[in-house]
């Protein structure tokens, strides 16, 4: 496992942080030559002590989720490493420049506060029993009536909606493919897609949870099925929308090839 944990460590931070095995804090070490990150973390006390948060966080995670899950841990790590980069590109010639560098230090903060934050939230999820959380989902469970004309012939269809993976930001609960019926509450057991087109997929009953990754870019649409992953690490498979009428309406189709897992989801509130 102690391979492990640098791994996320130092994906997490970017930075060259060593652990004993005996679990102390990870404590930074000379970073001369190193990645710009990694200076701008040696230069600036708070982004460092922020980074050691994070560090902690990725450590105890990892701890709960036991041998099976160390590895899905790290897998979204480097997911999260790669959205970090990309929000929050640090070039050389940015440490020369006083304003740049604090510019950088402060969006470096701000994503591993975030991530410090998810990490901690899916700790307490793990160890919280399911059954203690309250159901929190949309009333869009009860399936549509047929409507229908003066004559009691049913009225031709409305063209669905068309909409990209951007508006399926949010919160999605599991429920009952048929009805519409959620079967799953909304703060432990979860889909969530954010506006940049990363998922996260959580799920406290299996081991191999939490997975995250990109959706895009990907073949197909959503209305006949989105692939994505495939890349190193990252989990493999096809997300389905069938929009309605009204988004609280909508309903998904998450597979997974490996784990193979399979679900249909409606929105939270």
């Amino acid at each position: 496992m102690r391979a492990a944990i640098l791994l996320a460590g130092m994906l997490m931070a970017g930075t060259a942080m060593a652990a004993e095995t005996s679990g102390e804090a990870a404590k930074p070490v000379d970073c001369a030559g190193e990645t710009p990150v990694a200076l701008l973390l040696c230069r600036d006390a708070s982004l460092a002590a922020t980074a050691d948060k994070l560090d902690s966080a990725v450590r105890a995670l990892t701890d709960e989720a036991g041998k099976v899950g160390e590895e899905a841990v790290a897998a979204g790590q480097r997911a999260w490493l790669q959205r970090r980069d990309a929000a929050c590109p640090v070039a050389e010639s940015d440490l020369a420049d006083p304003k740049k560098g604090k510019d950088r230090a402060t969006c470096l903060g701000r994503q591993m506060a975030e991530r410090t934050k998810a990490l901690e939230a899916e700790l307490a999820a793990r160890r919280a029993p399911v059954a203690d959380e309250p159901l929190a989902v949309s009333a869009s469970a009860p399936q549509r009536s047929v409507p229908t004309n003066l004559q009691g012939q049913p009225k031709p269809a409305s063209a669905k909606r068309t909409i990209g993976v951007p508006a399926l930001t949010g919160r999605w609960a599991k429920a009952d493919p048929a009805t519409r019926t959620p079967i799953d509450d909304c703060r432990t057991s979860y889909l969530e897609i954010t506006g940049d087109g990363a998922f996260s997929l959580h799920d406290p009953r299996i081991a191999a949870f939490p997975l995250e990754g990109p959706l895009a870019p990907g073949e197909g649409d959503l209305a006949e099925g989105l692939s994505f992953g495939g890349e190193e690490g990252l989990p493999e498979g096809t997300l389905r929308l069938d929009a309605a009428d009204a988004p609280r309406l909508d309903r998904l189709f998450l597979t997974l090839d490996q784990p193979a897992f399979g679900a249909t989801f409606v929105r939270c509130r």
